[in-house]
């Protein structure tokens, strides 16, 4: 049975995207979740926001796994590549952070993550999908989170004609050489594409945050690129409390405002 995500519409003025590792959540737990700590970042600026104003992109659902369903031949040979790929990493990319991990679970379900994204031949349309349902006309800030900000920042370089002014990535790894040099499209002597129609680039890394990989974007994607660095404590790569803060929340109010 196909299941109908919803006819494309005229979007929402916020969107979110989340990054890897949320097969287990869905759109509605993720925005009950990010809604109130974006509020509080706009809280410092005066700012109040609807919740039928945010829209999310949910895309967690196409990396979890249906144990009803055997795992290809190809699914298997490429998992056993790419665990030995991650293993090998140390520290020394982004990815490479699992080896720092408290426990094998985490390890493994990054090998997943990895895996269906190399073994899903239309893994990128499908999320392409889910983005175009939530980003319309009326859209004026996307919001991206981890993994979330490639997904952003590939879908905008692709849609020149899109109508989003604002850009807020946090804890990005689009810098990180492993998924910097495979982007879509691909940097040219060095350097990373603008994102299409965006007038404004906000990029938040925390201090700690090893998921970052390259916590200055300018430095890859050229000096329009605003850079901001934050700390958010022991909770370097979680969401929350880059949504929470004051640097996040003059981004999207600025864009709310604009």
């Amino acid at each position: 049975m196909t299941r109908e995500l919803g006819p494309l519409g005229d979007g929402v003025p916020v969107v979110l995207i989340h990054g890897g590792f949320n097969e287990l959540q869905g759109p509605n737990s993720i925005k009950s979740r990010w809604l109130p700590a974006l509020q509080d970042g706009l809280w410092y600026h005066g700012v109040s926001l609807d919740p039928d104003d945010v829209g999310v992109v949910f895309f967690g659902d196409l990396f979890r796994n249906d144990p009803e369903v055997p795992d290809s031949p190809q699914y298997l040979a490429t998992r056993r590549e790419v665990a030995l790929s991650l293993e090998e990493l140390g520290d020394e990319d982004v990815l490479g952070v699992v080896n720092q991990a408290v426990n094998t679970a985490a390890f493994e379900r990054t090998v997943d993550m990895v895996t269906t994204m190399s073994a899903t031949p239309d893994l990128a349309e499908r999320i392409g999908e889910r983005y175009d349902r939530v980003v319309g006309p009326r859209t004026k800030v996307v919001v991206a989170h981890s993994m979330g900000t490639v997904v952003a920042w590939t879908a905008l370089c692709h849609r020149p004609g899109s109508s989003v002014h604002t850009l807020v990535t946090l804890g990005s790894p689009l810098g990180s050489p492993m998924v910097f040099d495979s982007l879509d499209p691909l940097p040219v002597d060095g350097r990373g594409a603008w994102p299409g129609p965006v007038q404004r680039w906000v990029n938040v890394a925390a201090v700690g945050d090893k998921a970052c990989g390259v916590p200055r974007l300018a430095e890859k994607f050229g000096d329009r690129v605003e850079d901001r660095q934050v700390d958010n404590g022991v909770r370097a790569h979680n969401p929350e409390p880059y949504l929470n803060n004051a640097v996040t929340g003059e981004a999207v109010a600025a864009a709310l405002q604009g």
